[in-house]
């Protein structure tokens, strides 16, 4: 209730800058038809982030109950798909909020036909990668289509690129920072078990 109307402004629209806010009913139209293209991008970020969870402990799993032999033909548990589904959806109560606030106005100004163009672009991209079978991240499809819709509407001097350098530095860290912390733990853990 009360969140909602400080969210909302005297028309119903949720504030955005008035150089983003078009005119008449088409915006209004890319409002309801952005709703739309969430709902697809959620579907594709289960499709692939889930997978790319759920992937690794299947085949581990598979590994454990059927030795080395094939485990190509092994299929994912549905309870697995769930807890991946439930972790996705715990990690967004708790801190999605925070990676929303950057992507969703830190990069550019987004209005609702800005916002379908990106959520639809990059739902495109990732339901591609997971069609043949590529572990691809929903973020960088997501920040990608923001910095080429910034981009092509009103030039390069739309885009903050200093939060896109903050951006993709954090990329290249986190590549090698869990690799060191997965290591850490198989480091810790391996004399406790015996392979």
């Amino acid at each position: 209730g009360a969140w909602a109307s400080d969210k909302l402004g005297e028309e119903g629209l949720p504030d955005i800058p008035q150089g983003a806010r078009r005119t008449g009913s088409a915006e209004r139209v890319f409002m309801y038809l952005q709703i739309l293209t969430a709902c697809l991008k959620s579907f594709a970020h289960g499709a692939n982030d889930t997978a790319n969870a759920a992937g690794p402990y299947t085949a581990i799993q598979a590994l454990y109950i059927h030795g080395a032999g094939d485990c190509s033909n092994v299929v994912t548990p549905f309870w697995v798909l769930a807890a991946g589904g439930l972790g996705i959806v715990l990690g967004l109560a708790c801190l999605g909020h925070r990676v929303m606030a950057t992507i969703g106005s830190g990069l550019t100004t987004i209005n609702f036909s800005r916002g379908f163009c990106i959520e639809l672009g990059s739902t495109v991209a990732v339901v591609f990668a997971s069609v043949v079978g590529m572990p691809v991240s929903s973020t960088h499809c997501q920040v990608g289509s923001i910095v080429a819709v910034g981009m092509f509407e009103s030039g390069t001097k739309s885009v903050n690129w200093g939060m896109f350098s903050k951006i993709a530095v954090s990329w290249l860290i986190t590549v090698p920072a869990a690799g060191a912390v997965a290591a850490a733990l198989l480091a810790l853990t391996q004399p406790l078990v015996t392979v």
